[in-house]
């Protein structure tokens, strides 16, 4: 046995993460909210792990709880496995117990994460000398067919993470070079929130489809843009590119190179690399407005998004947009990570970018 890894929620990746690394032959304790999924995790001590993983087989897991101070006591790294709405009050959470020497990973972050979850630390007055760093996306594509039992339809050869400030990457590279080799630690955490794909193509395509939605009309959610919604996409993706270049970020590549490096697809635009991309075929459209799509990805990636435009003084009219809409349509999404809640109000460009990379 290795390393006690703490991981923070127990969904579809948390347990895939706890399935996958205590076959790794790490030590895995996991927290969540609800006491019926830590009861039945408790009584079948731990996660099958099936399907297209690197690994398979059955994880046995030392402890599941709902103590947030039981689950991350002794652990060297806390994984932090859900939506980033969660992200701020996980921080409230942990702050009384954090000790030096623990790496908190958001994993993923959205956008800002680790910024605002240093913002939160701050407020509770947390002194240990922590390293808080971020993912882009998850290791896996999965889902749970009930706990203690996780499928997995992919695994990723790929993730960029960072570490806030990003001097601390050295202590990401170290952690994670035999762990998880597939991340690979990059400039700082702008980079790894302008890599948040999930900003781009979640919340405009799900607010230009609100007429389906609404009336329940079965659509597949990629294969099924028009072209309008795929110009609105370019158009964000602009937005994106000037950020990048605002803050010297040059390795960033437009939304249709991603893709393309992502999927087997292919086109000049957002409208045809999303309706040929046959890696996506199958996904459905919501029938409710109240998804994540709008409810996490505004908050969390728009608003953060446009948080960095304001900072470095570049326009973003069509993210704007997107943000006053959604909010219009789903009055009760939450603030989100404006300048002020990411304790950022009167930071210049410069001195942000000192901030995320000193």
């Amino acid at each position: 046995m290795k390393n006690h890894i703490a991981i923070v929620g127990a969904g579809n990746g948390g347990q895939a993460f706890a399935g996958y690394l205590s076959l790794m032959g790490e030590r895995i304790k996991i927290f969540d909210v609800i006491p019926a999924t830590v009861e039945k995790l408790n009584e079948v001590g731990g996660v099958l792990m099936e399907g297209n993983s690197k690994l398979t087989g059955f994880g046995k897991i030392e402890k599941a709880t709902t103590s947030m101070q039981e689950v991350i006591e002794g652990a060297k790294l806390i994984l932090i496995v859900l939506p980033s709405l969660y992200h701020a009050d996980m921080a409230r959470q942990m702050a009384p117990y954090l000790k030096d020497g623990q790496v908190i990973i958001l994993n993923p972050h959205a956008s800002m994460g680790p910024v605002e979850f240093r913002k939160v630390l701050d407020d509770c007055n947390v002194t240990a000398d922590v390293t808080i760093g971020c993912s882009s996306t998850l290791l896996f594509a999965c889902r749970a067919v009930e706990i203690g039992h996780v499928v997995v339809a992919g695994q990723k050869k790929h993730l960029i993470m960072s570490a806030y400030p990003s001097s601390r990457n050295n202590v990401l590279e170290e952690m994670f070079k035999d762990l998880i080799p597939e991340f690979e630690v990059v400039d700082d955490v702008i980079r790894a929130s302008l890599d948040n794909i999930n900003a781009f193509v979640h919340p405009a395509p799900t607010i230009l489809n609100t007429g389906r939605i609404e009336s329940k009309t079965p659509f597949e959610y990629y294969l099924d843009i028009t072209p309008a919604q795929g110009r609105y996409v370019d158009a964000l993706d602009k937005e994106r590119m000037a950020l990048a270049k605002a803050y010297g970020l040059d390795k960033i590549k437009p939304l249709v190179e991603e893709y393309k490096v992502m999927y087997r697809t292919h086109g000049s635009n957002m409208y045809e690399i999303l309706s040929q991309n046959e890696d996506l075929r199958g996904i459905k459209g919501q029938t409710s407005l109240e998804t994540r799509y709008l409810m996490e990805d505004v908050p969390c990636s728009l608003v953060a998004l446009q948080s960095l435009g304001k900072i470095a003084g570049v326009p973003t009219p069509c993210i704007d947009a997107m943000i006053t809409v959604g909010r219009t349509l789903v009055p009760q999404m939450i603030e989100g990570r404006t300048v002020k809640n990411l304790g950022l109000e009167g930071v210049s460009k410069e001195e942000f970018i000192k901030m995320c990379r000193a």
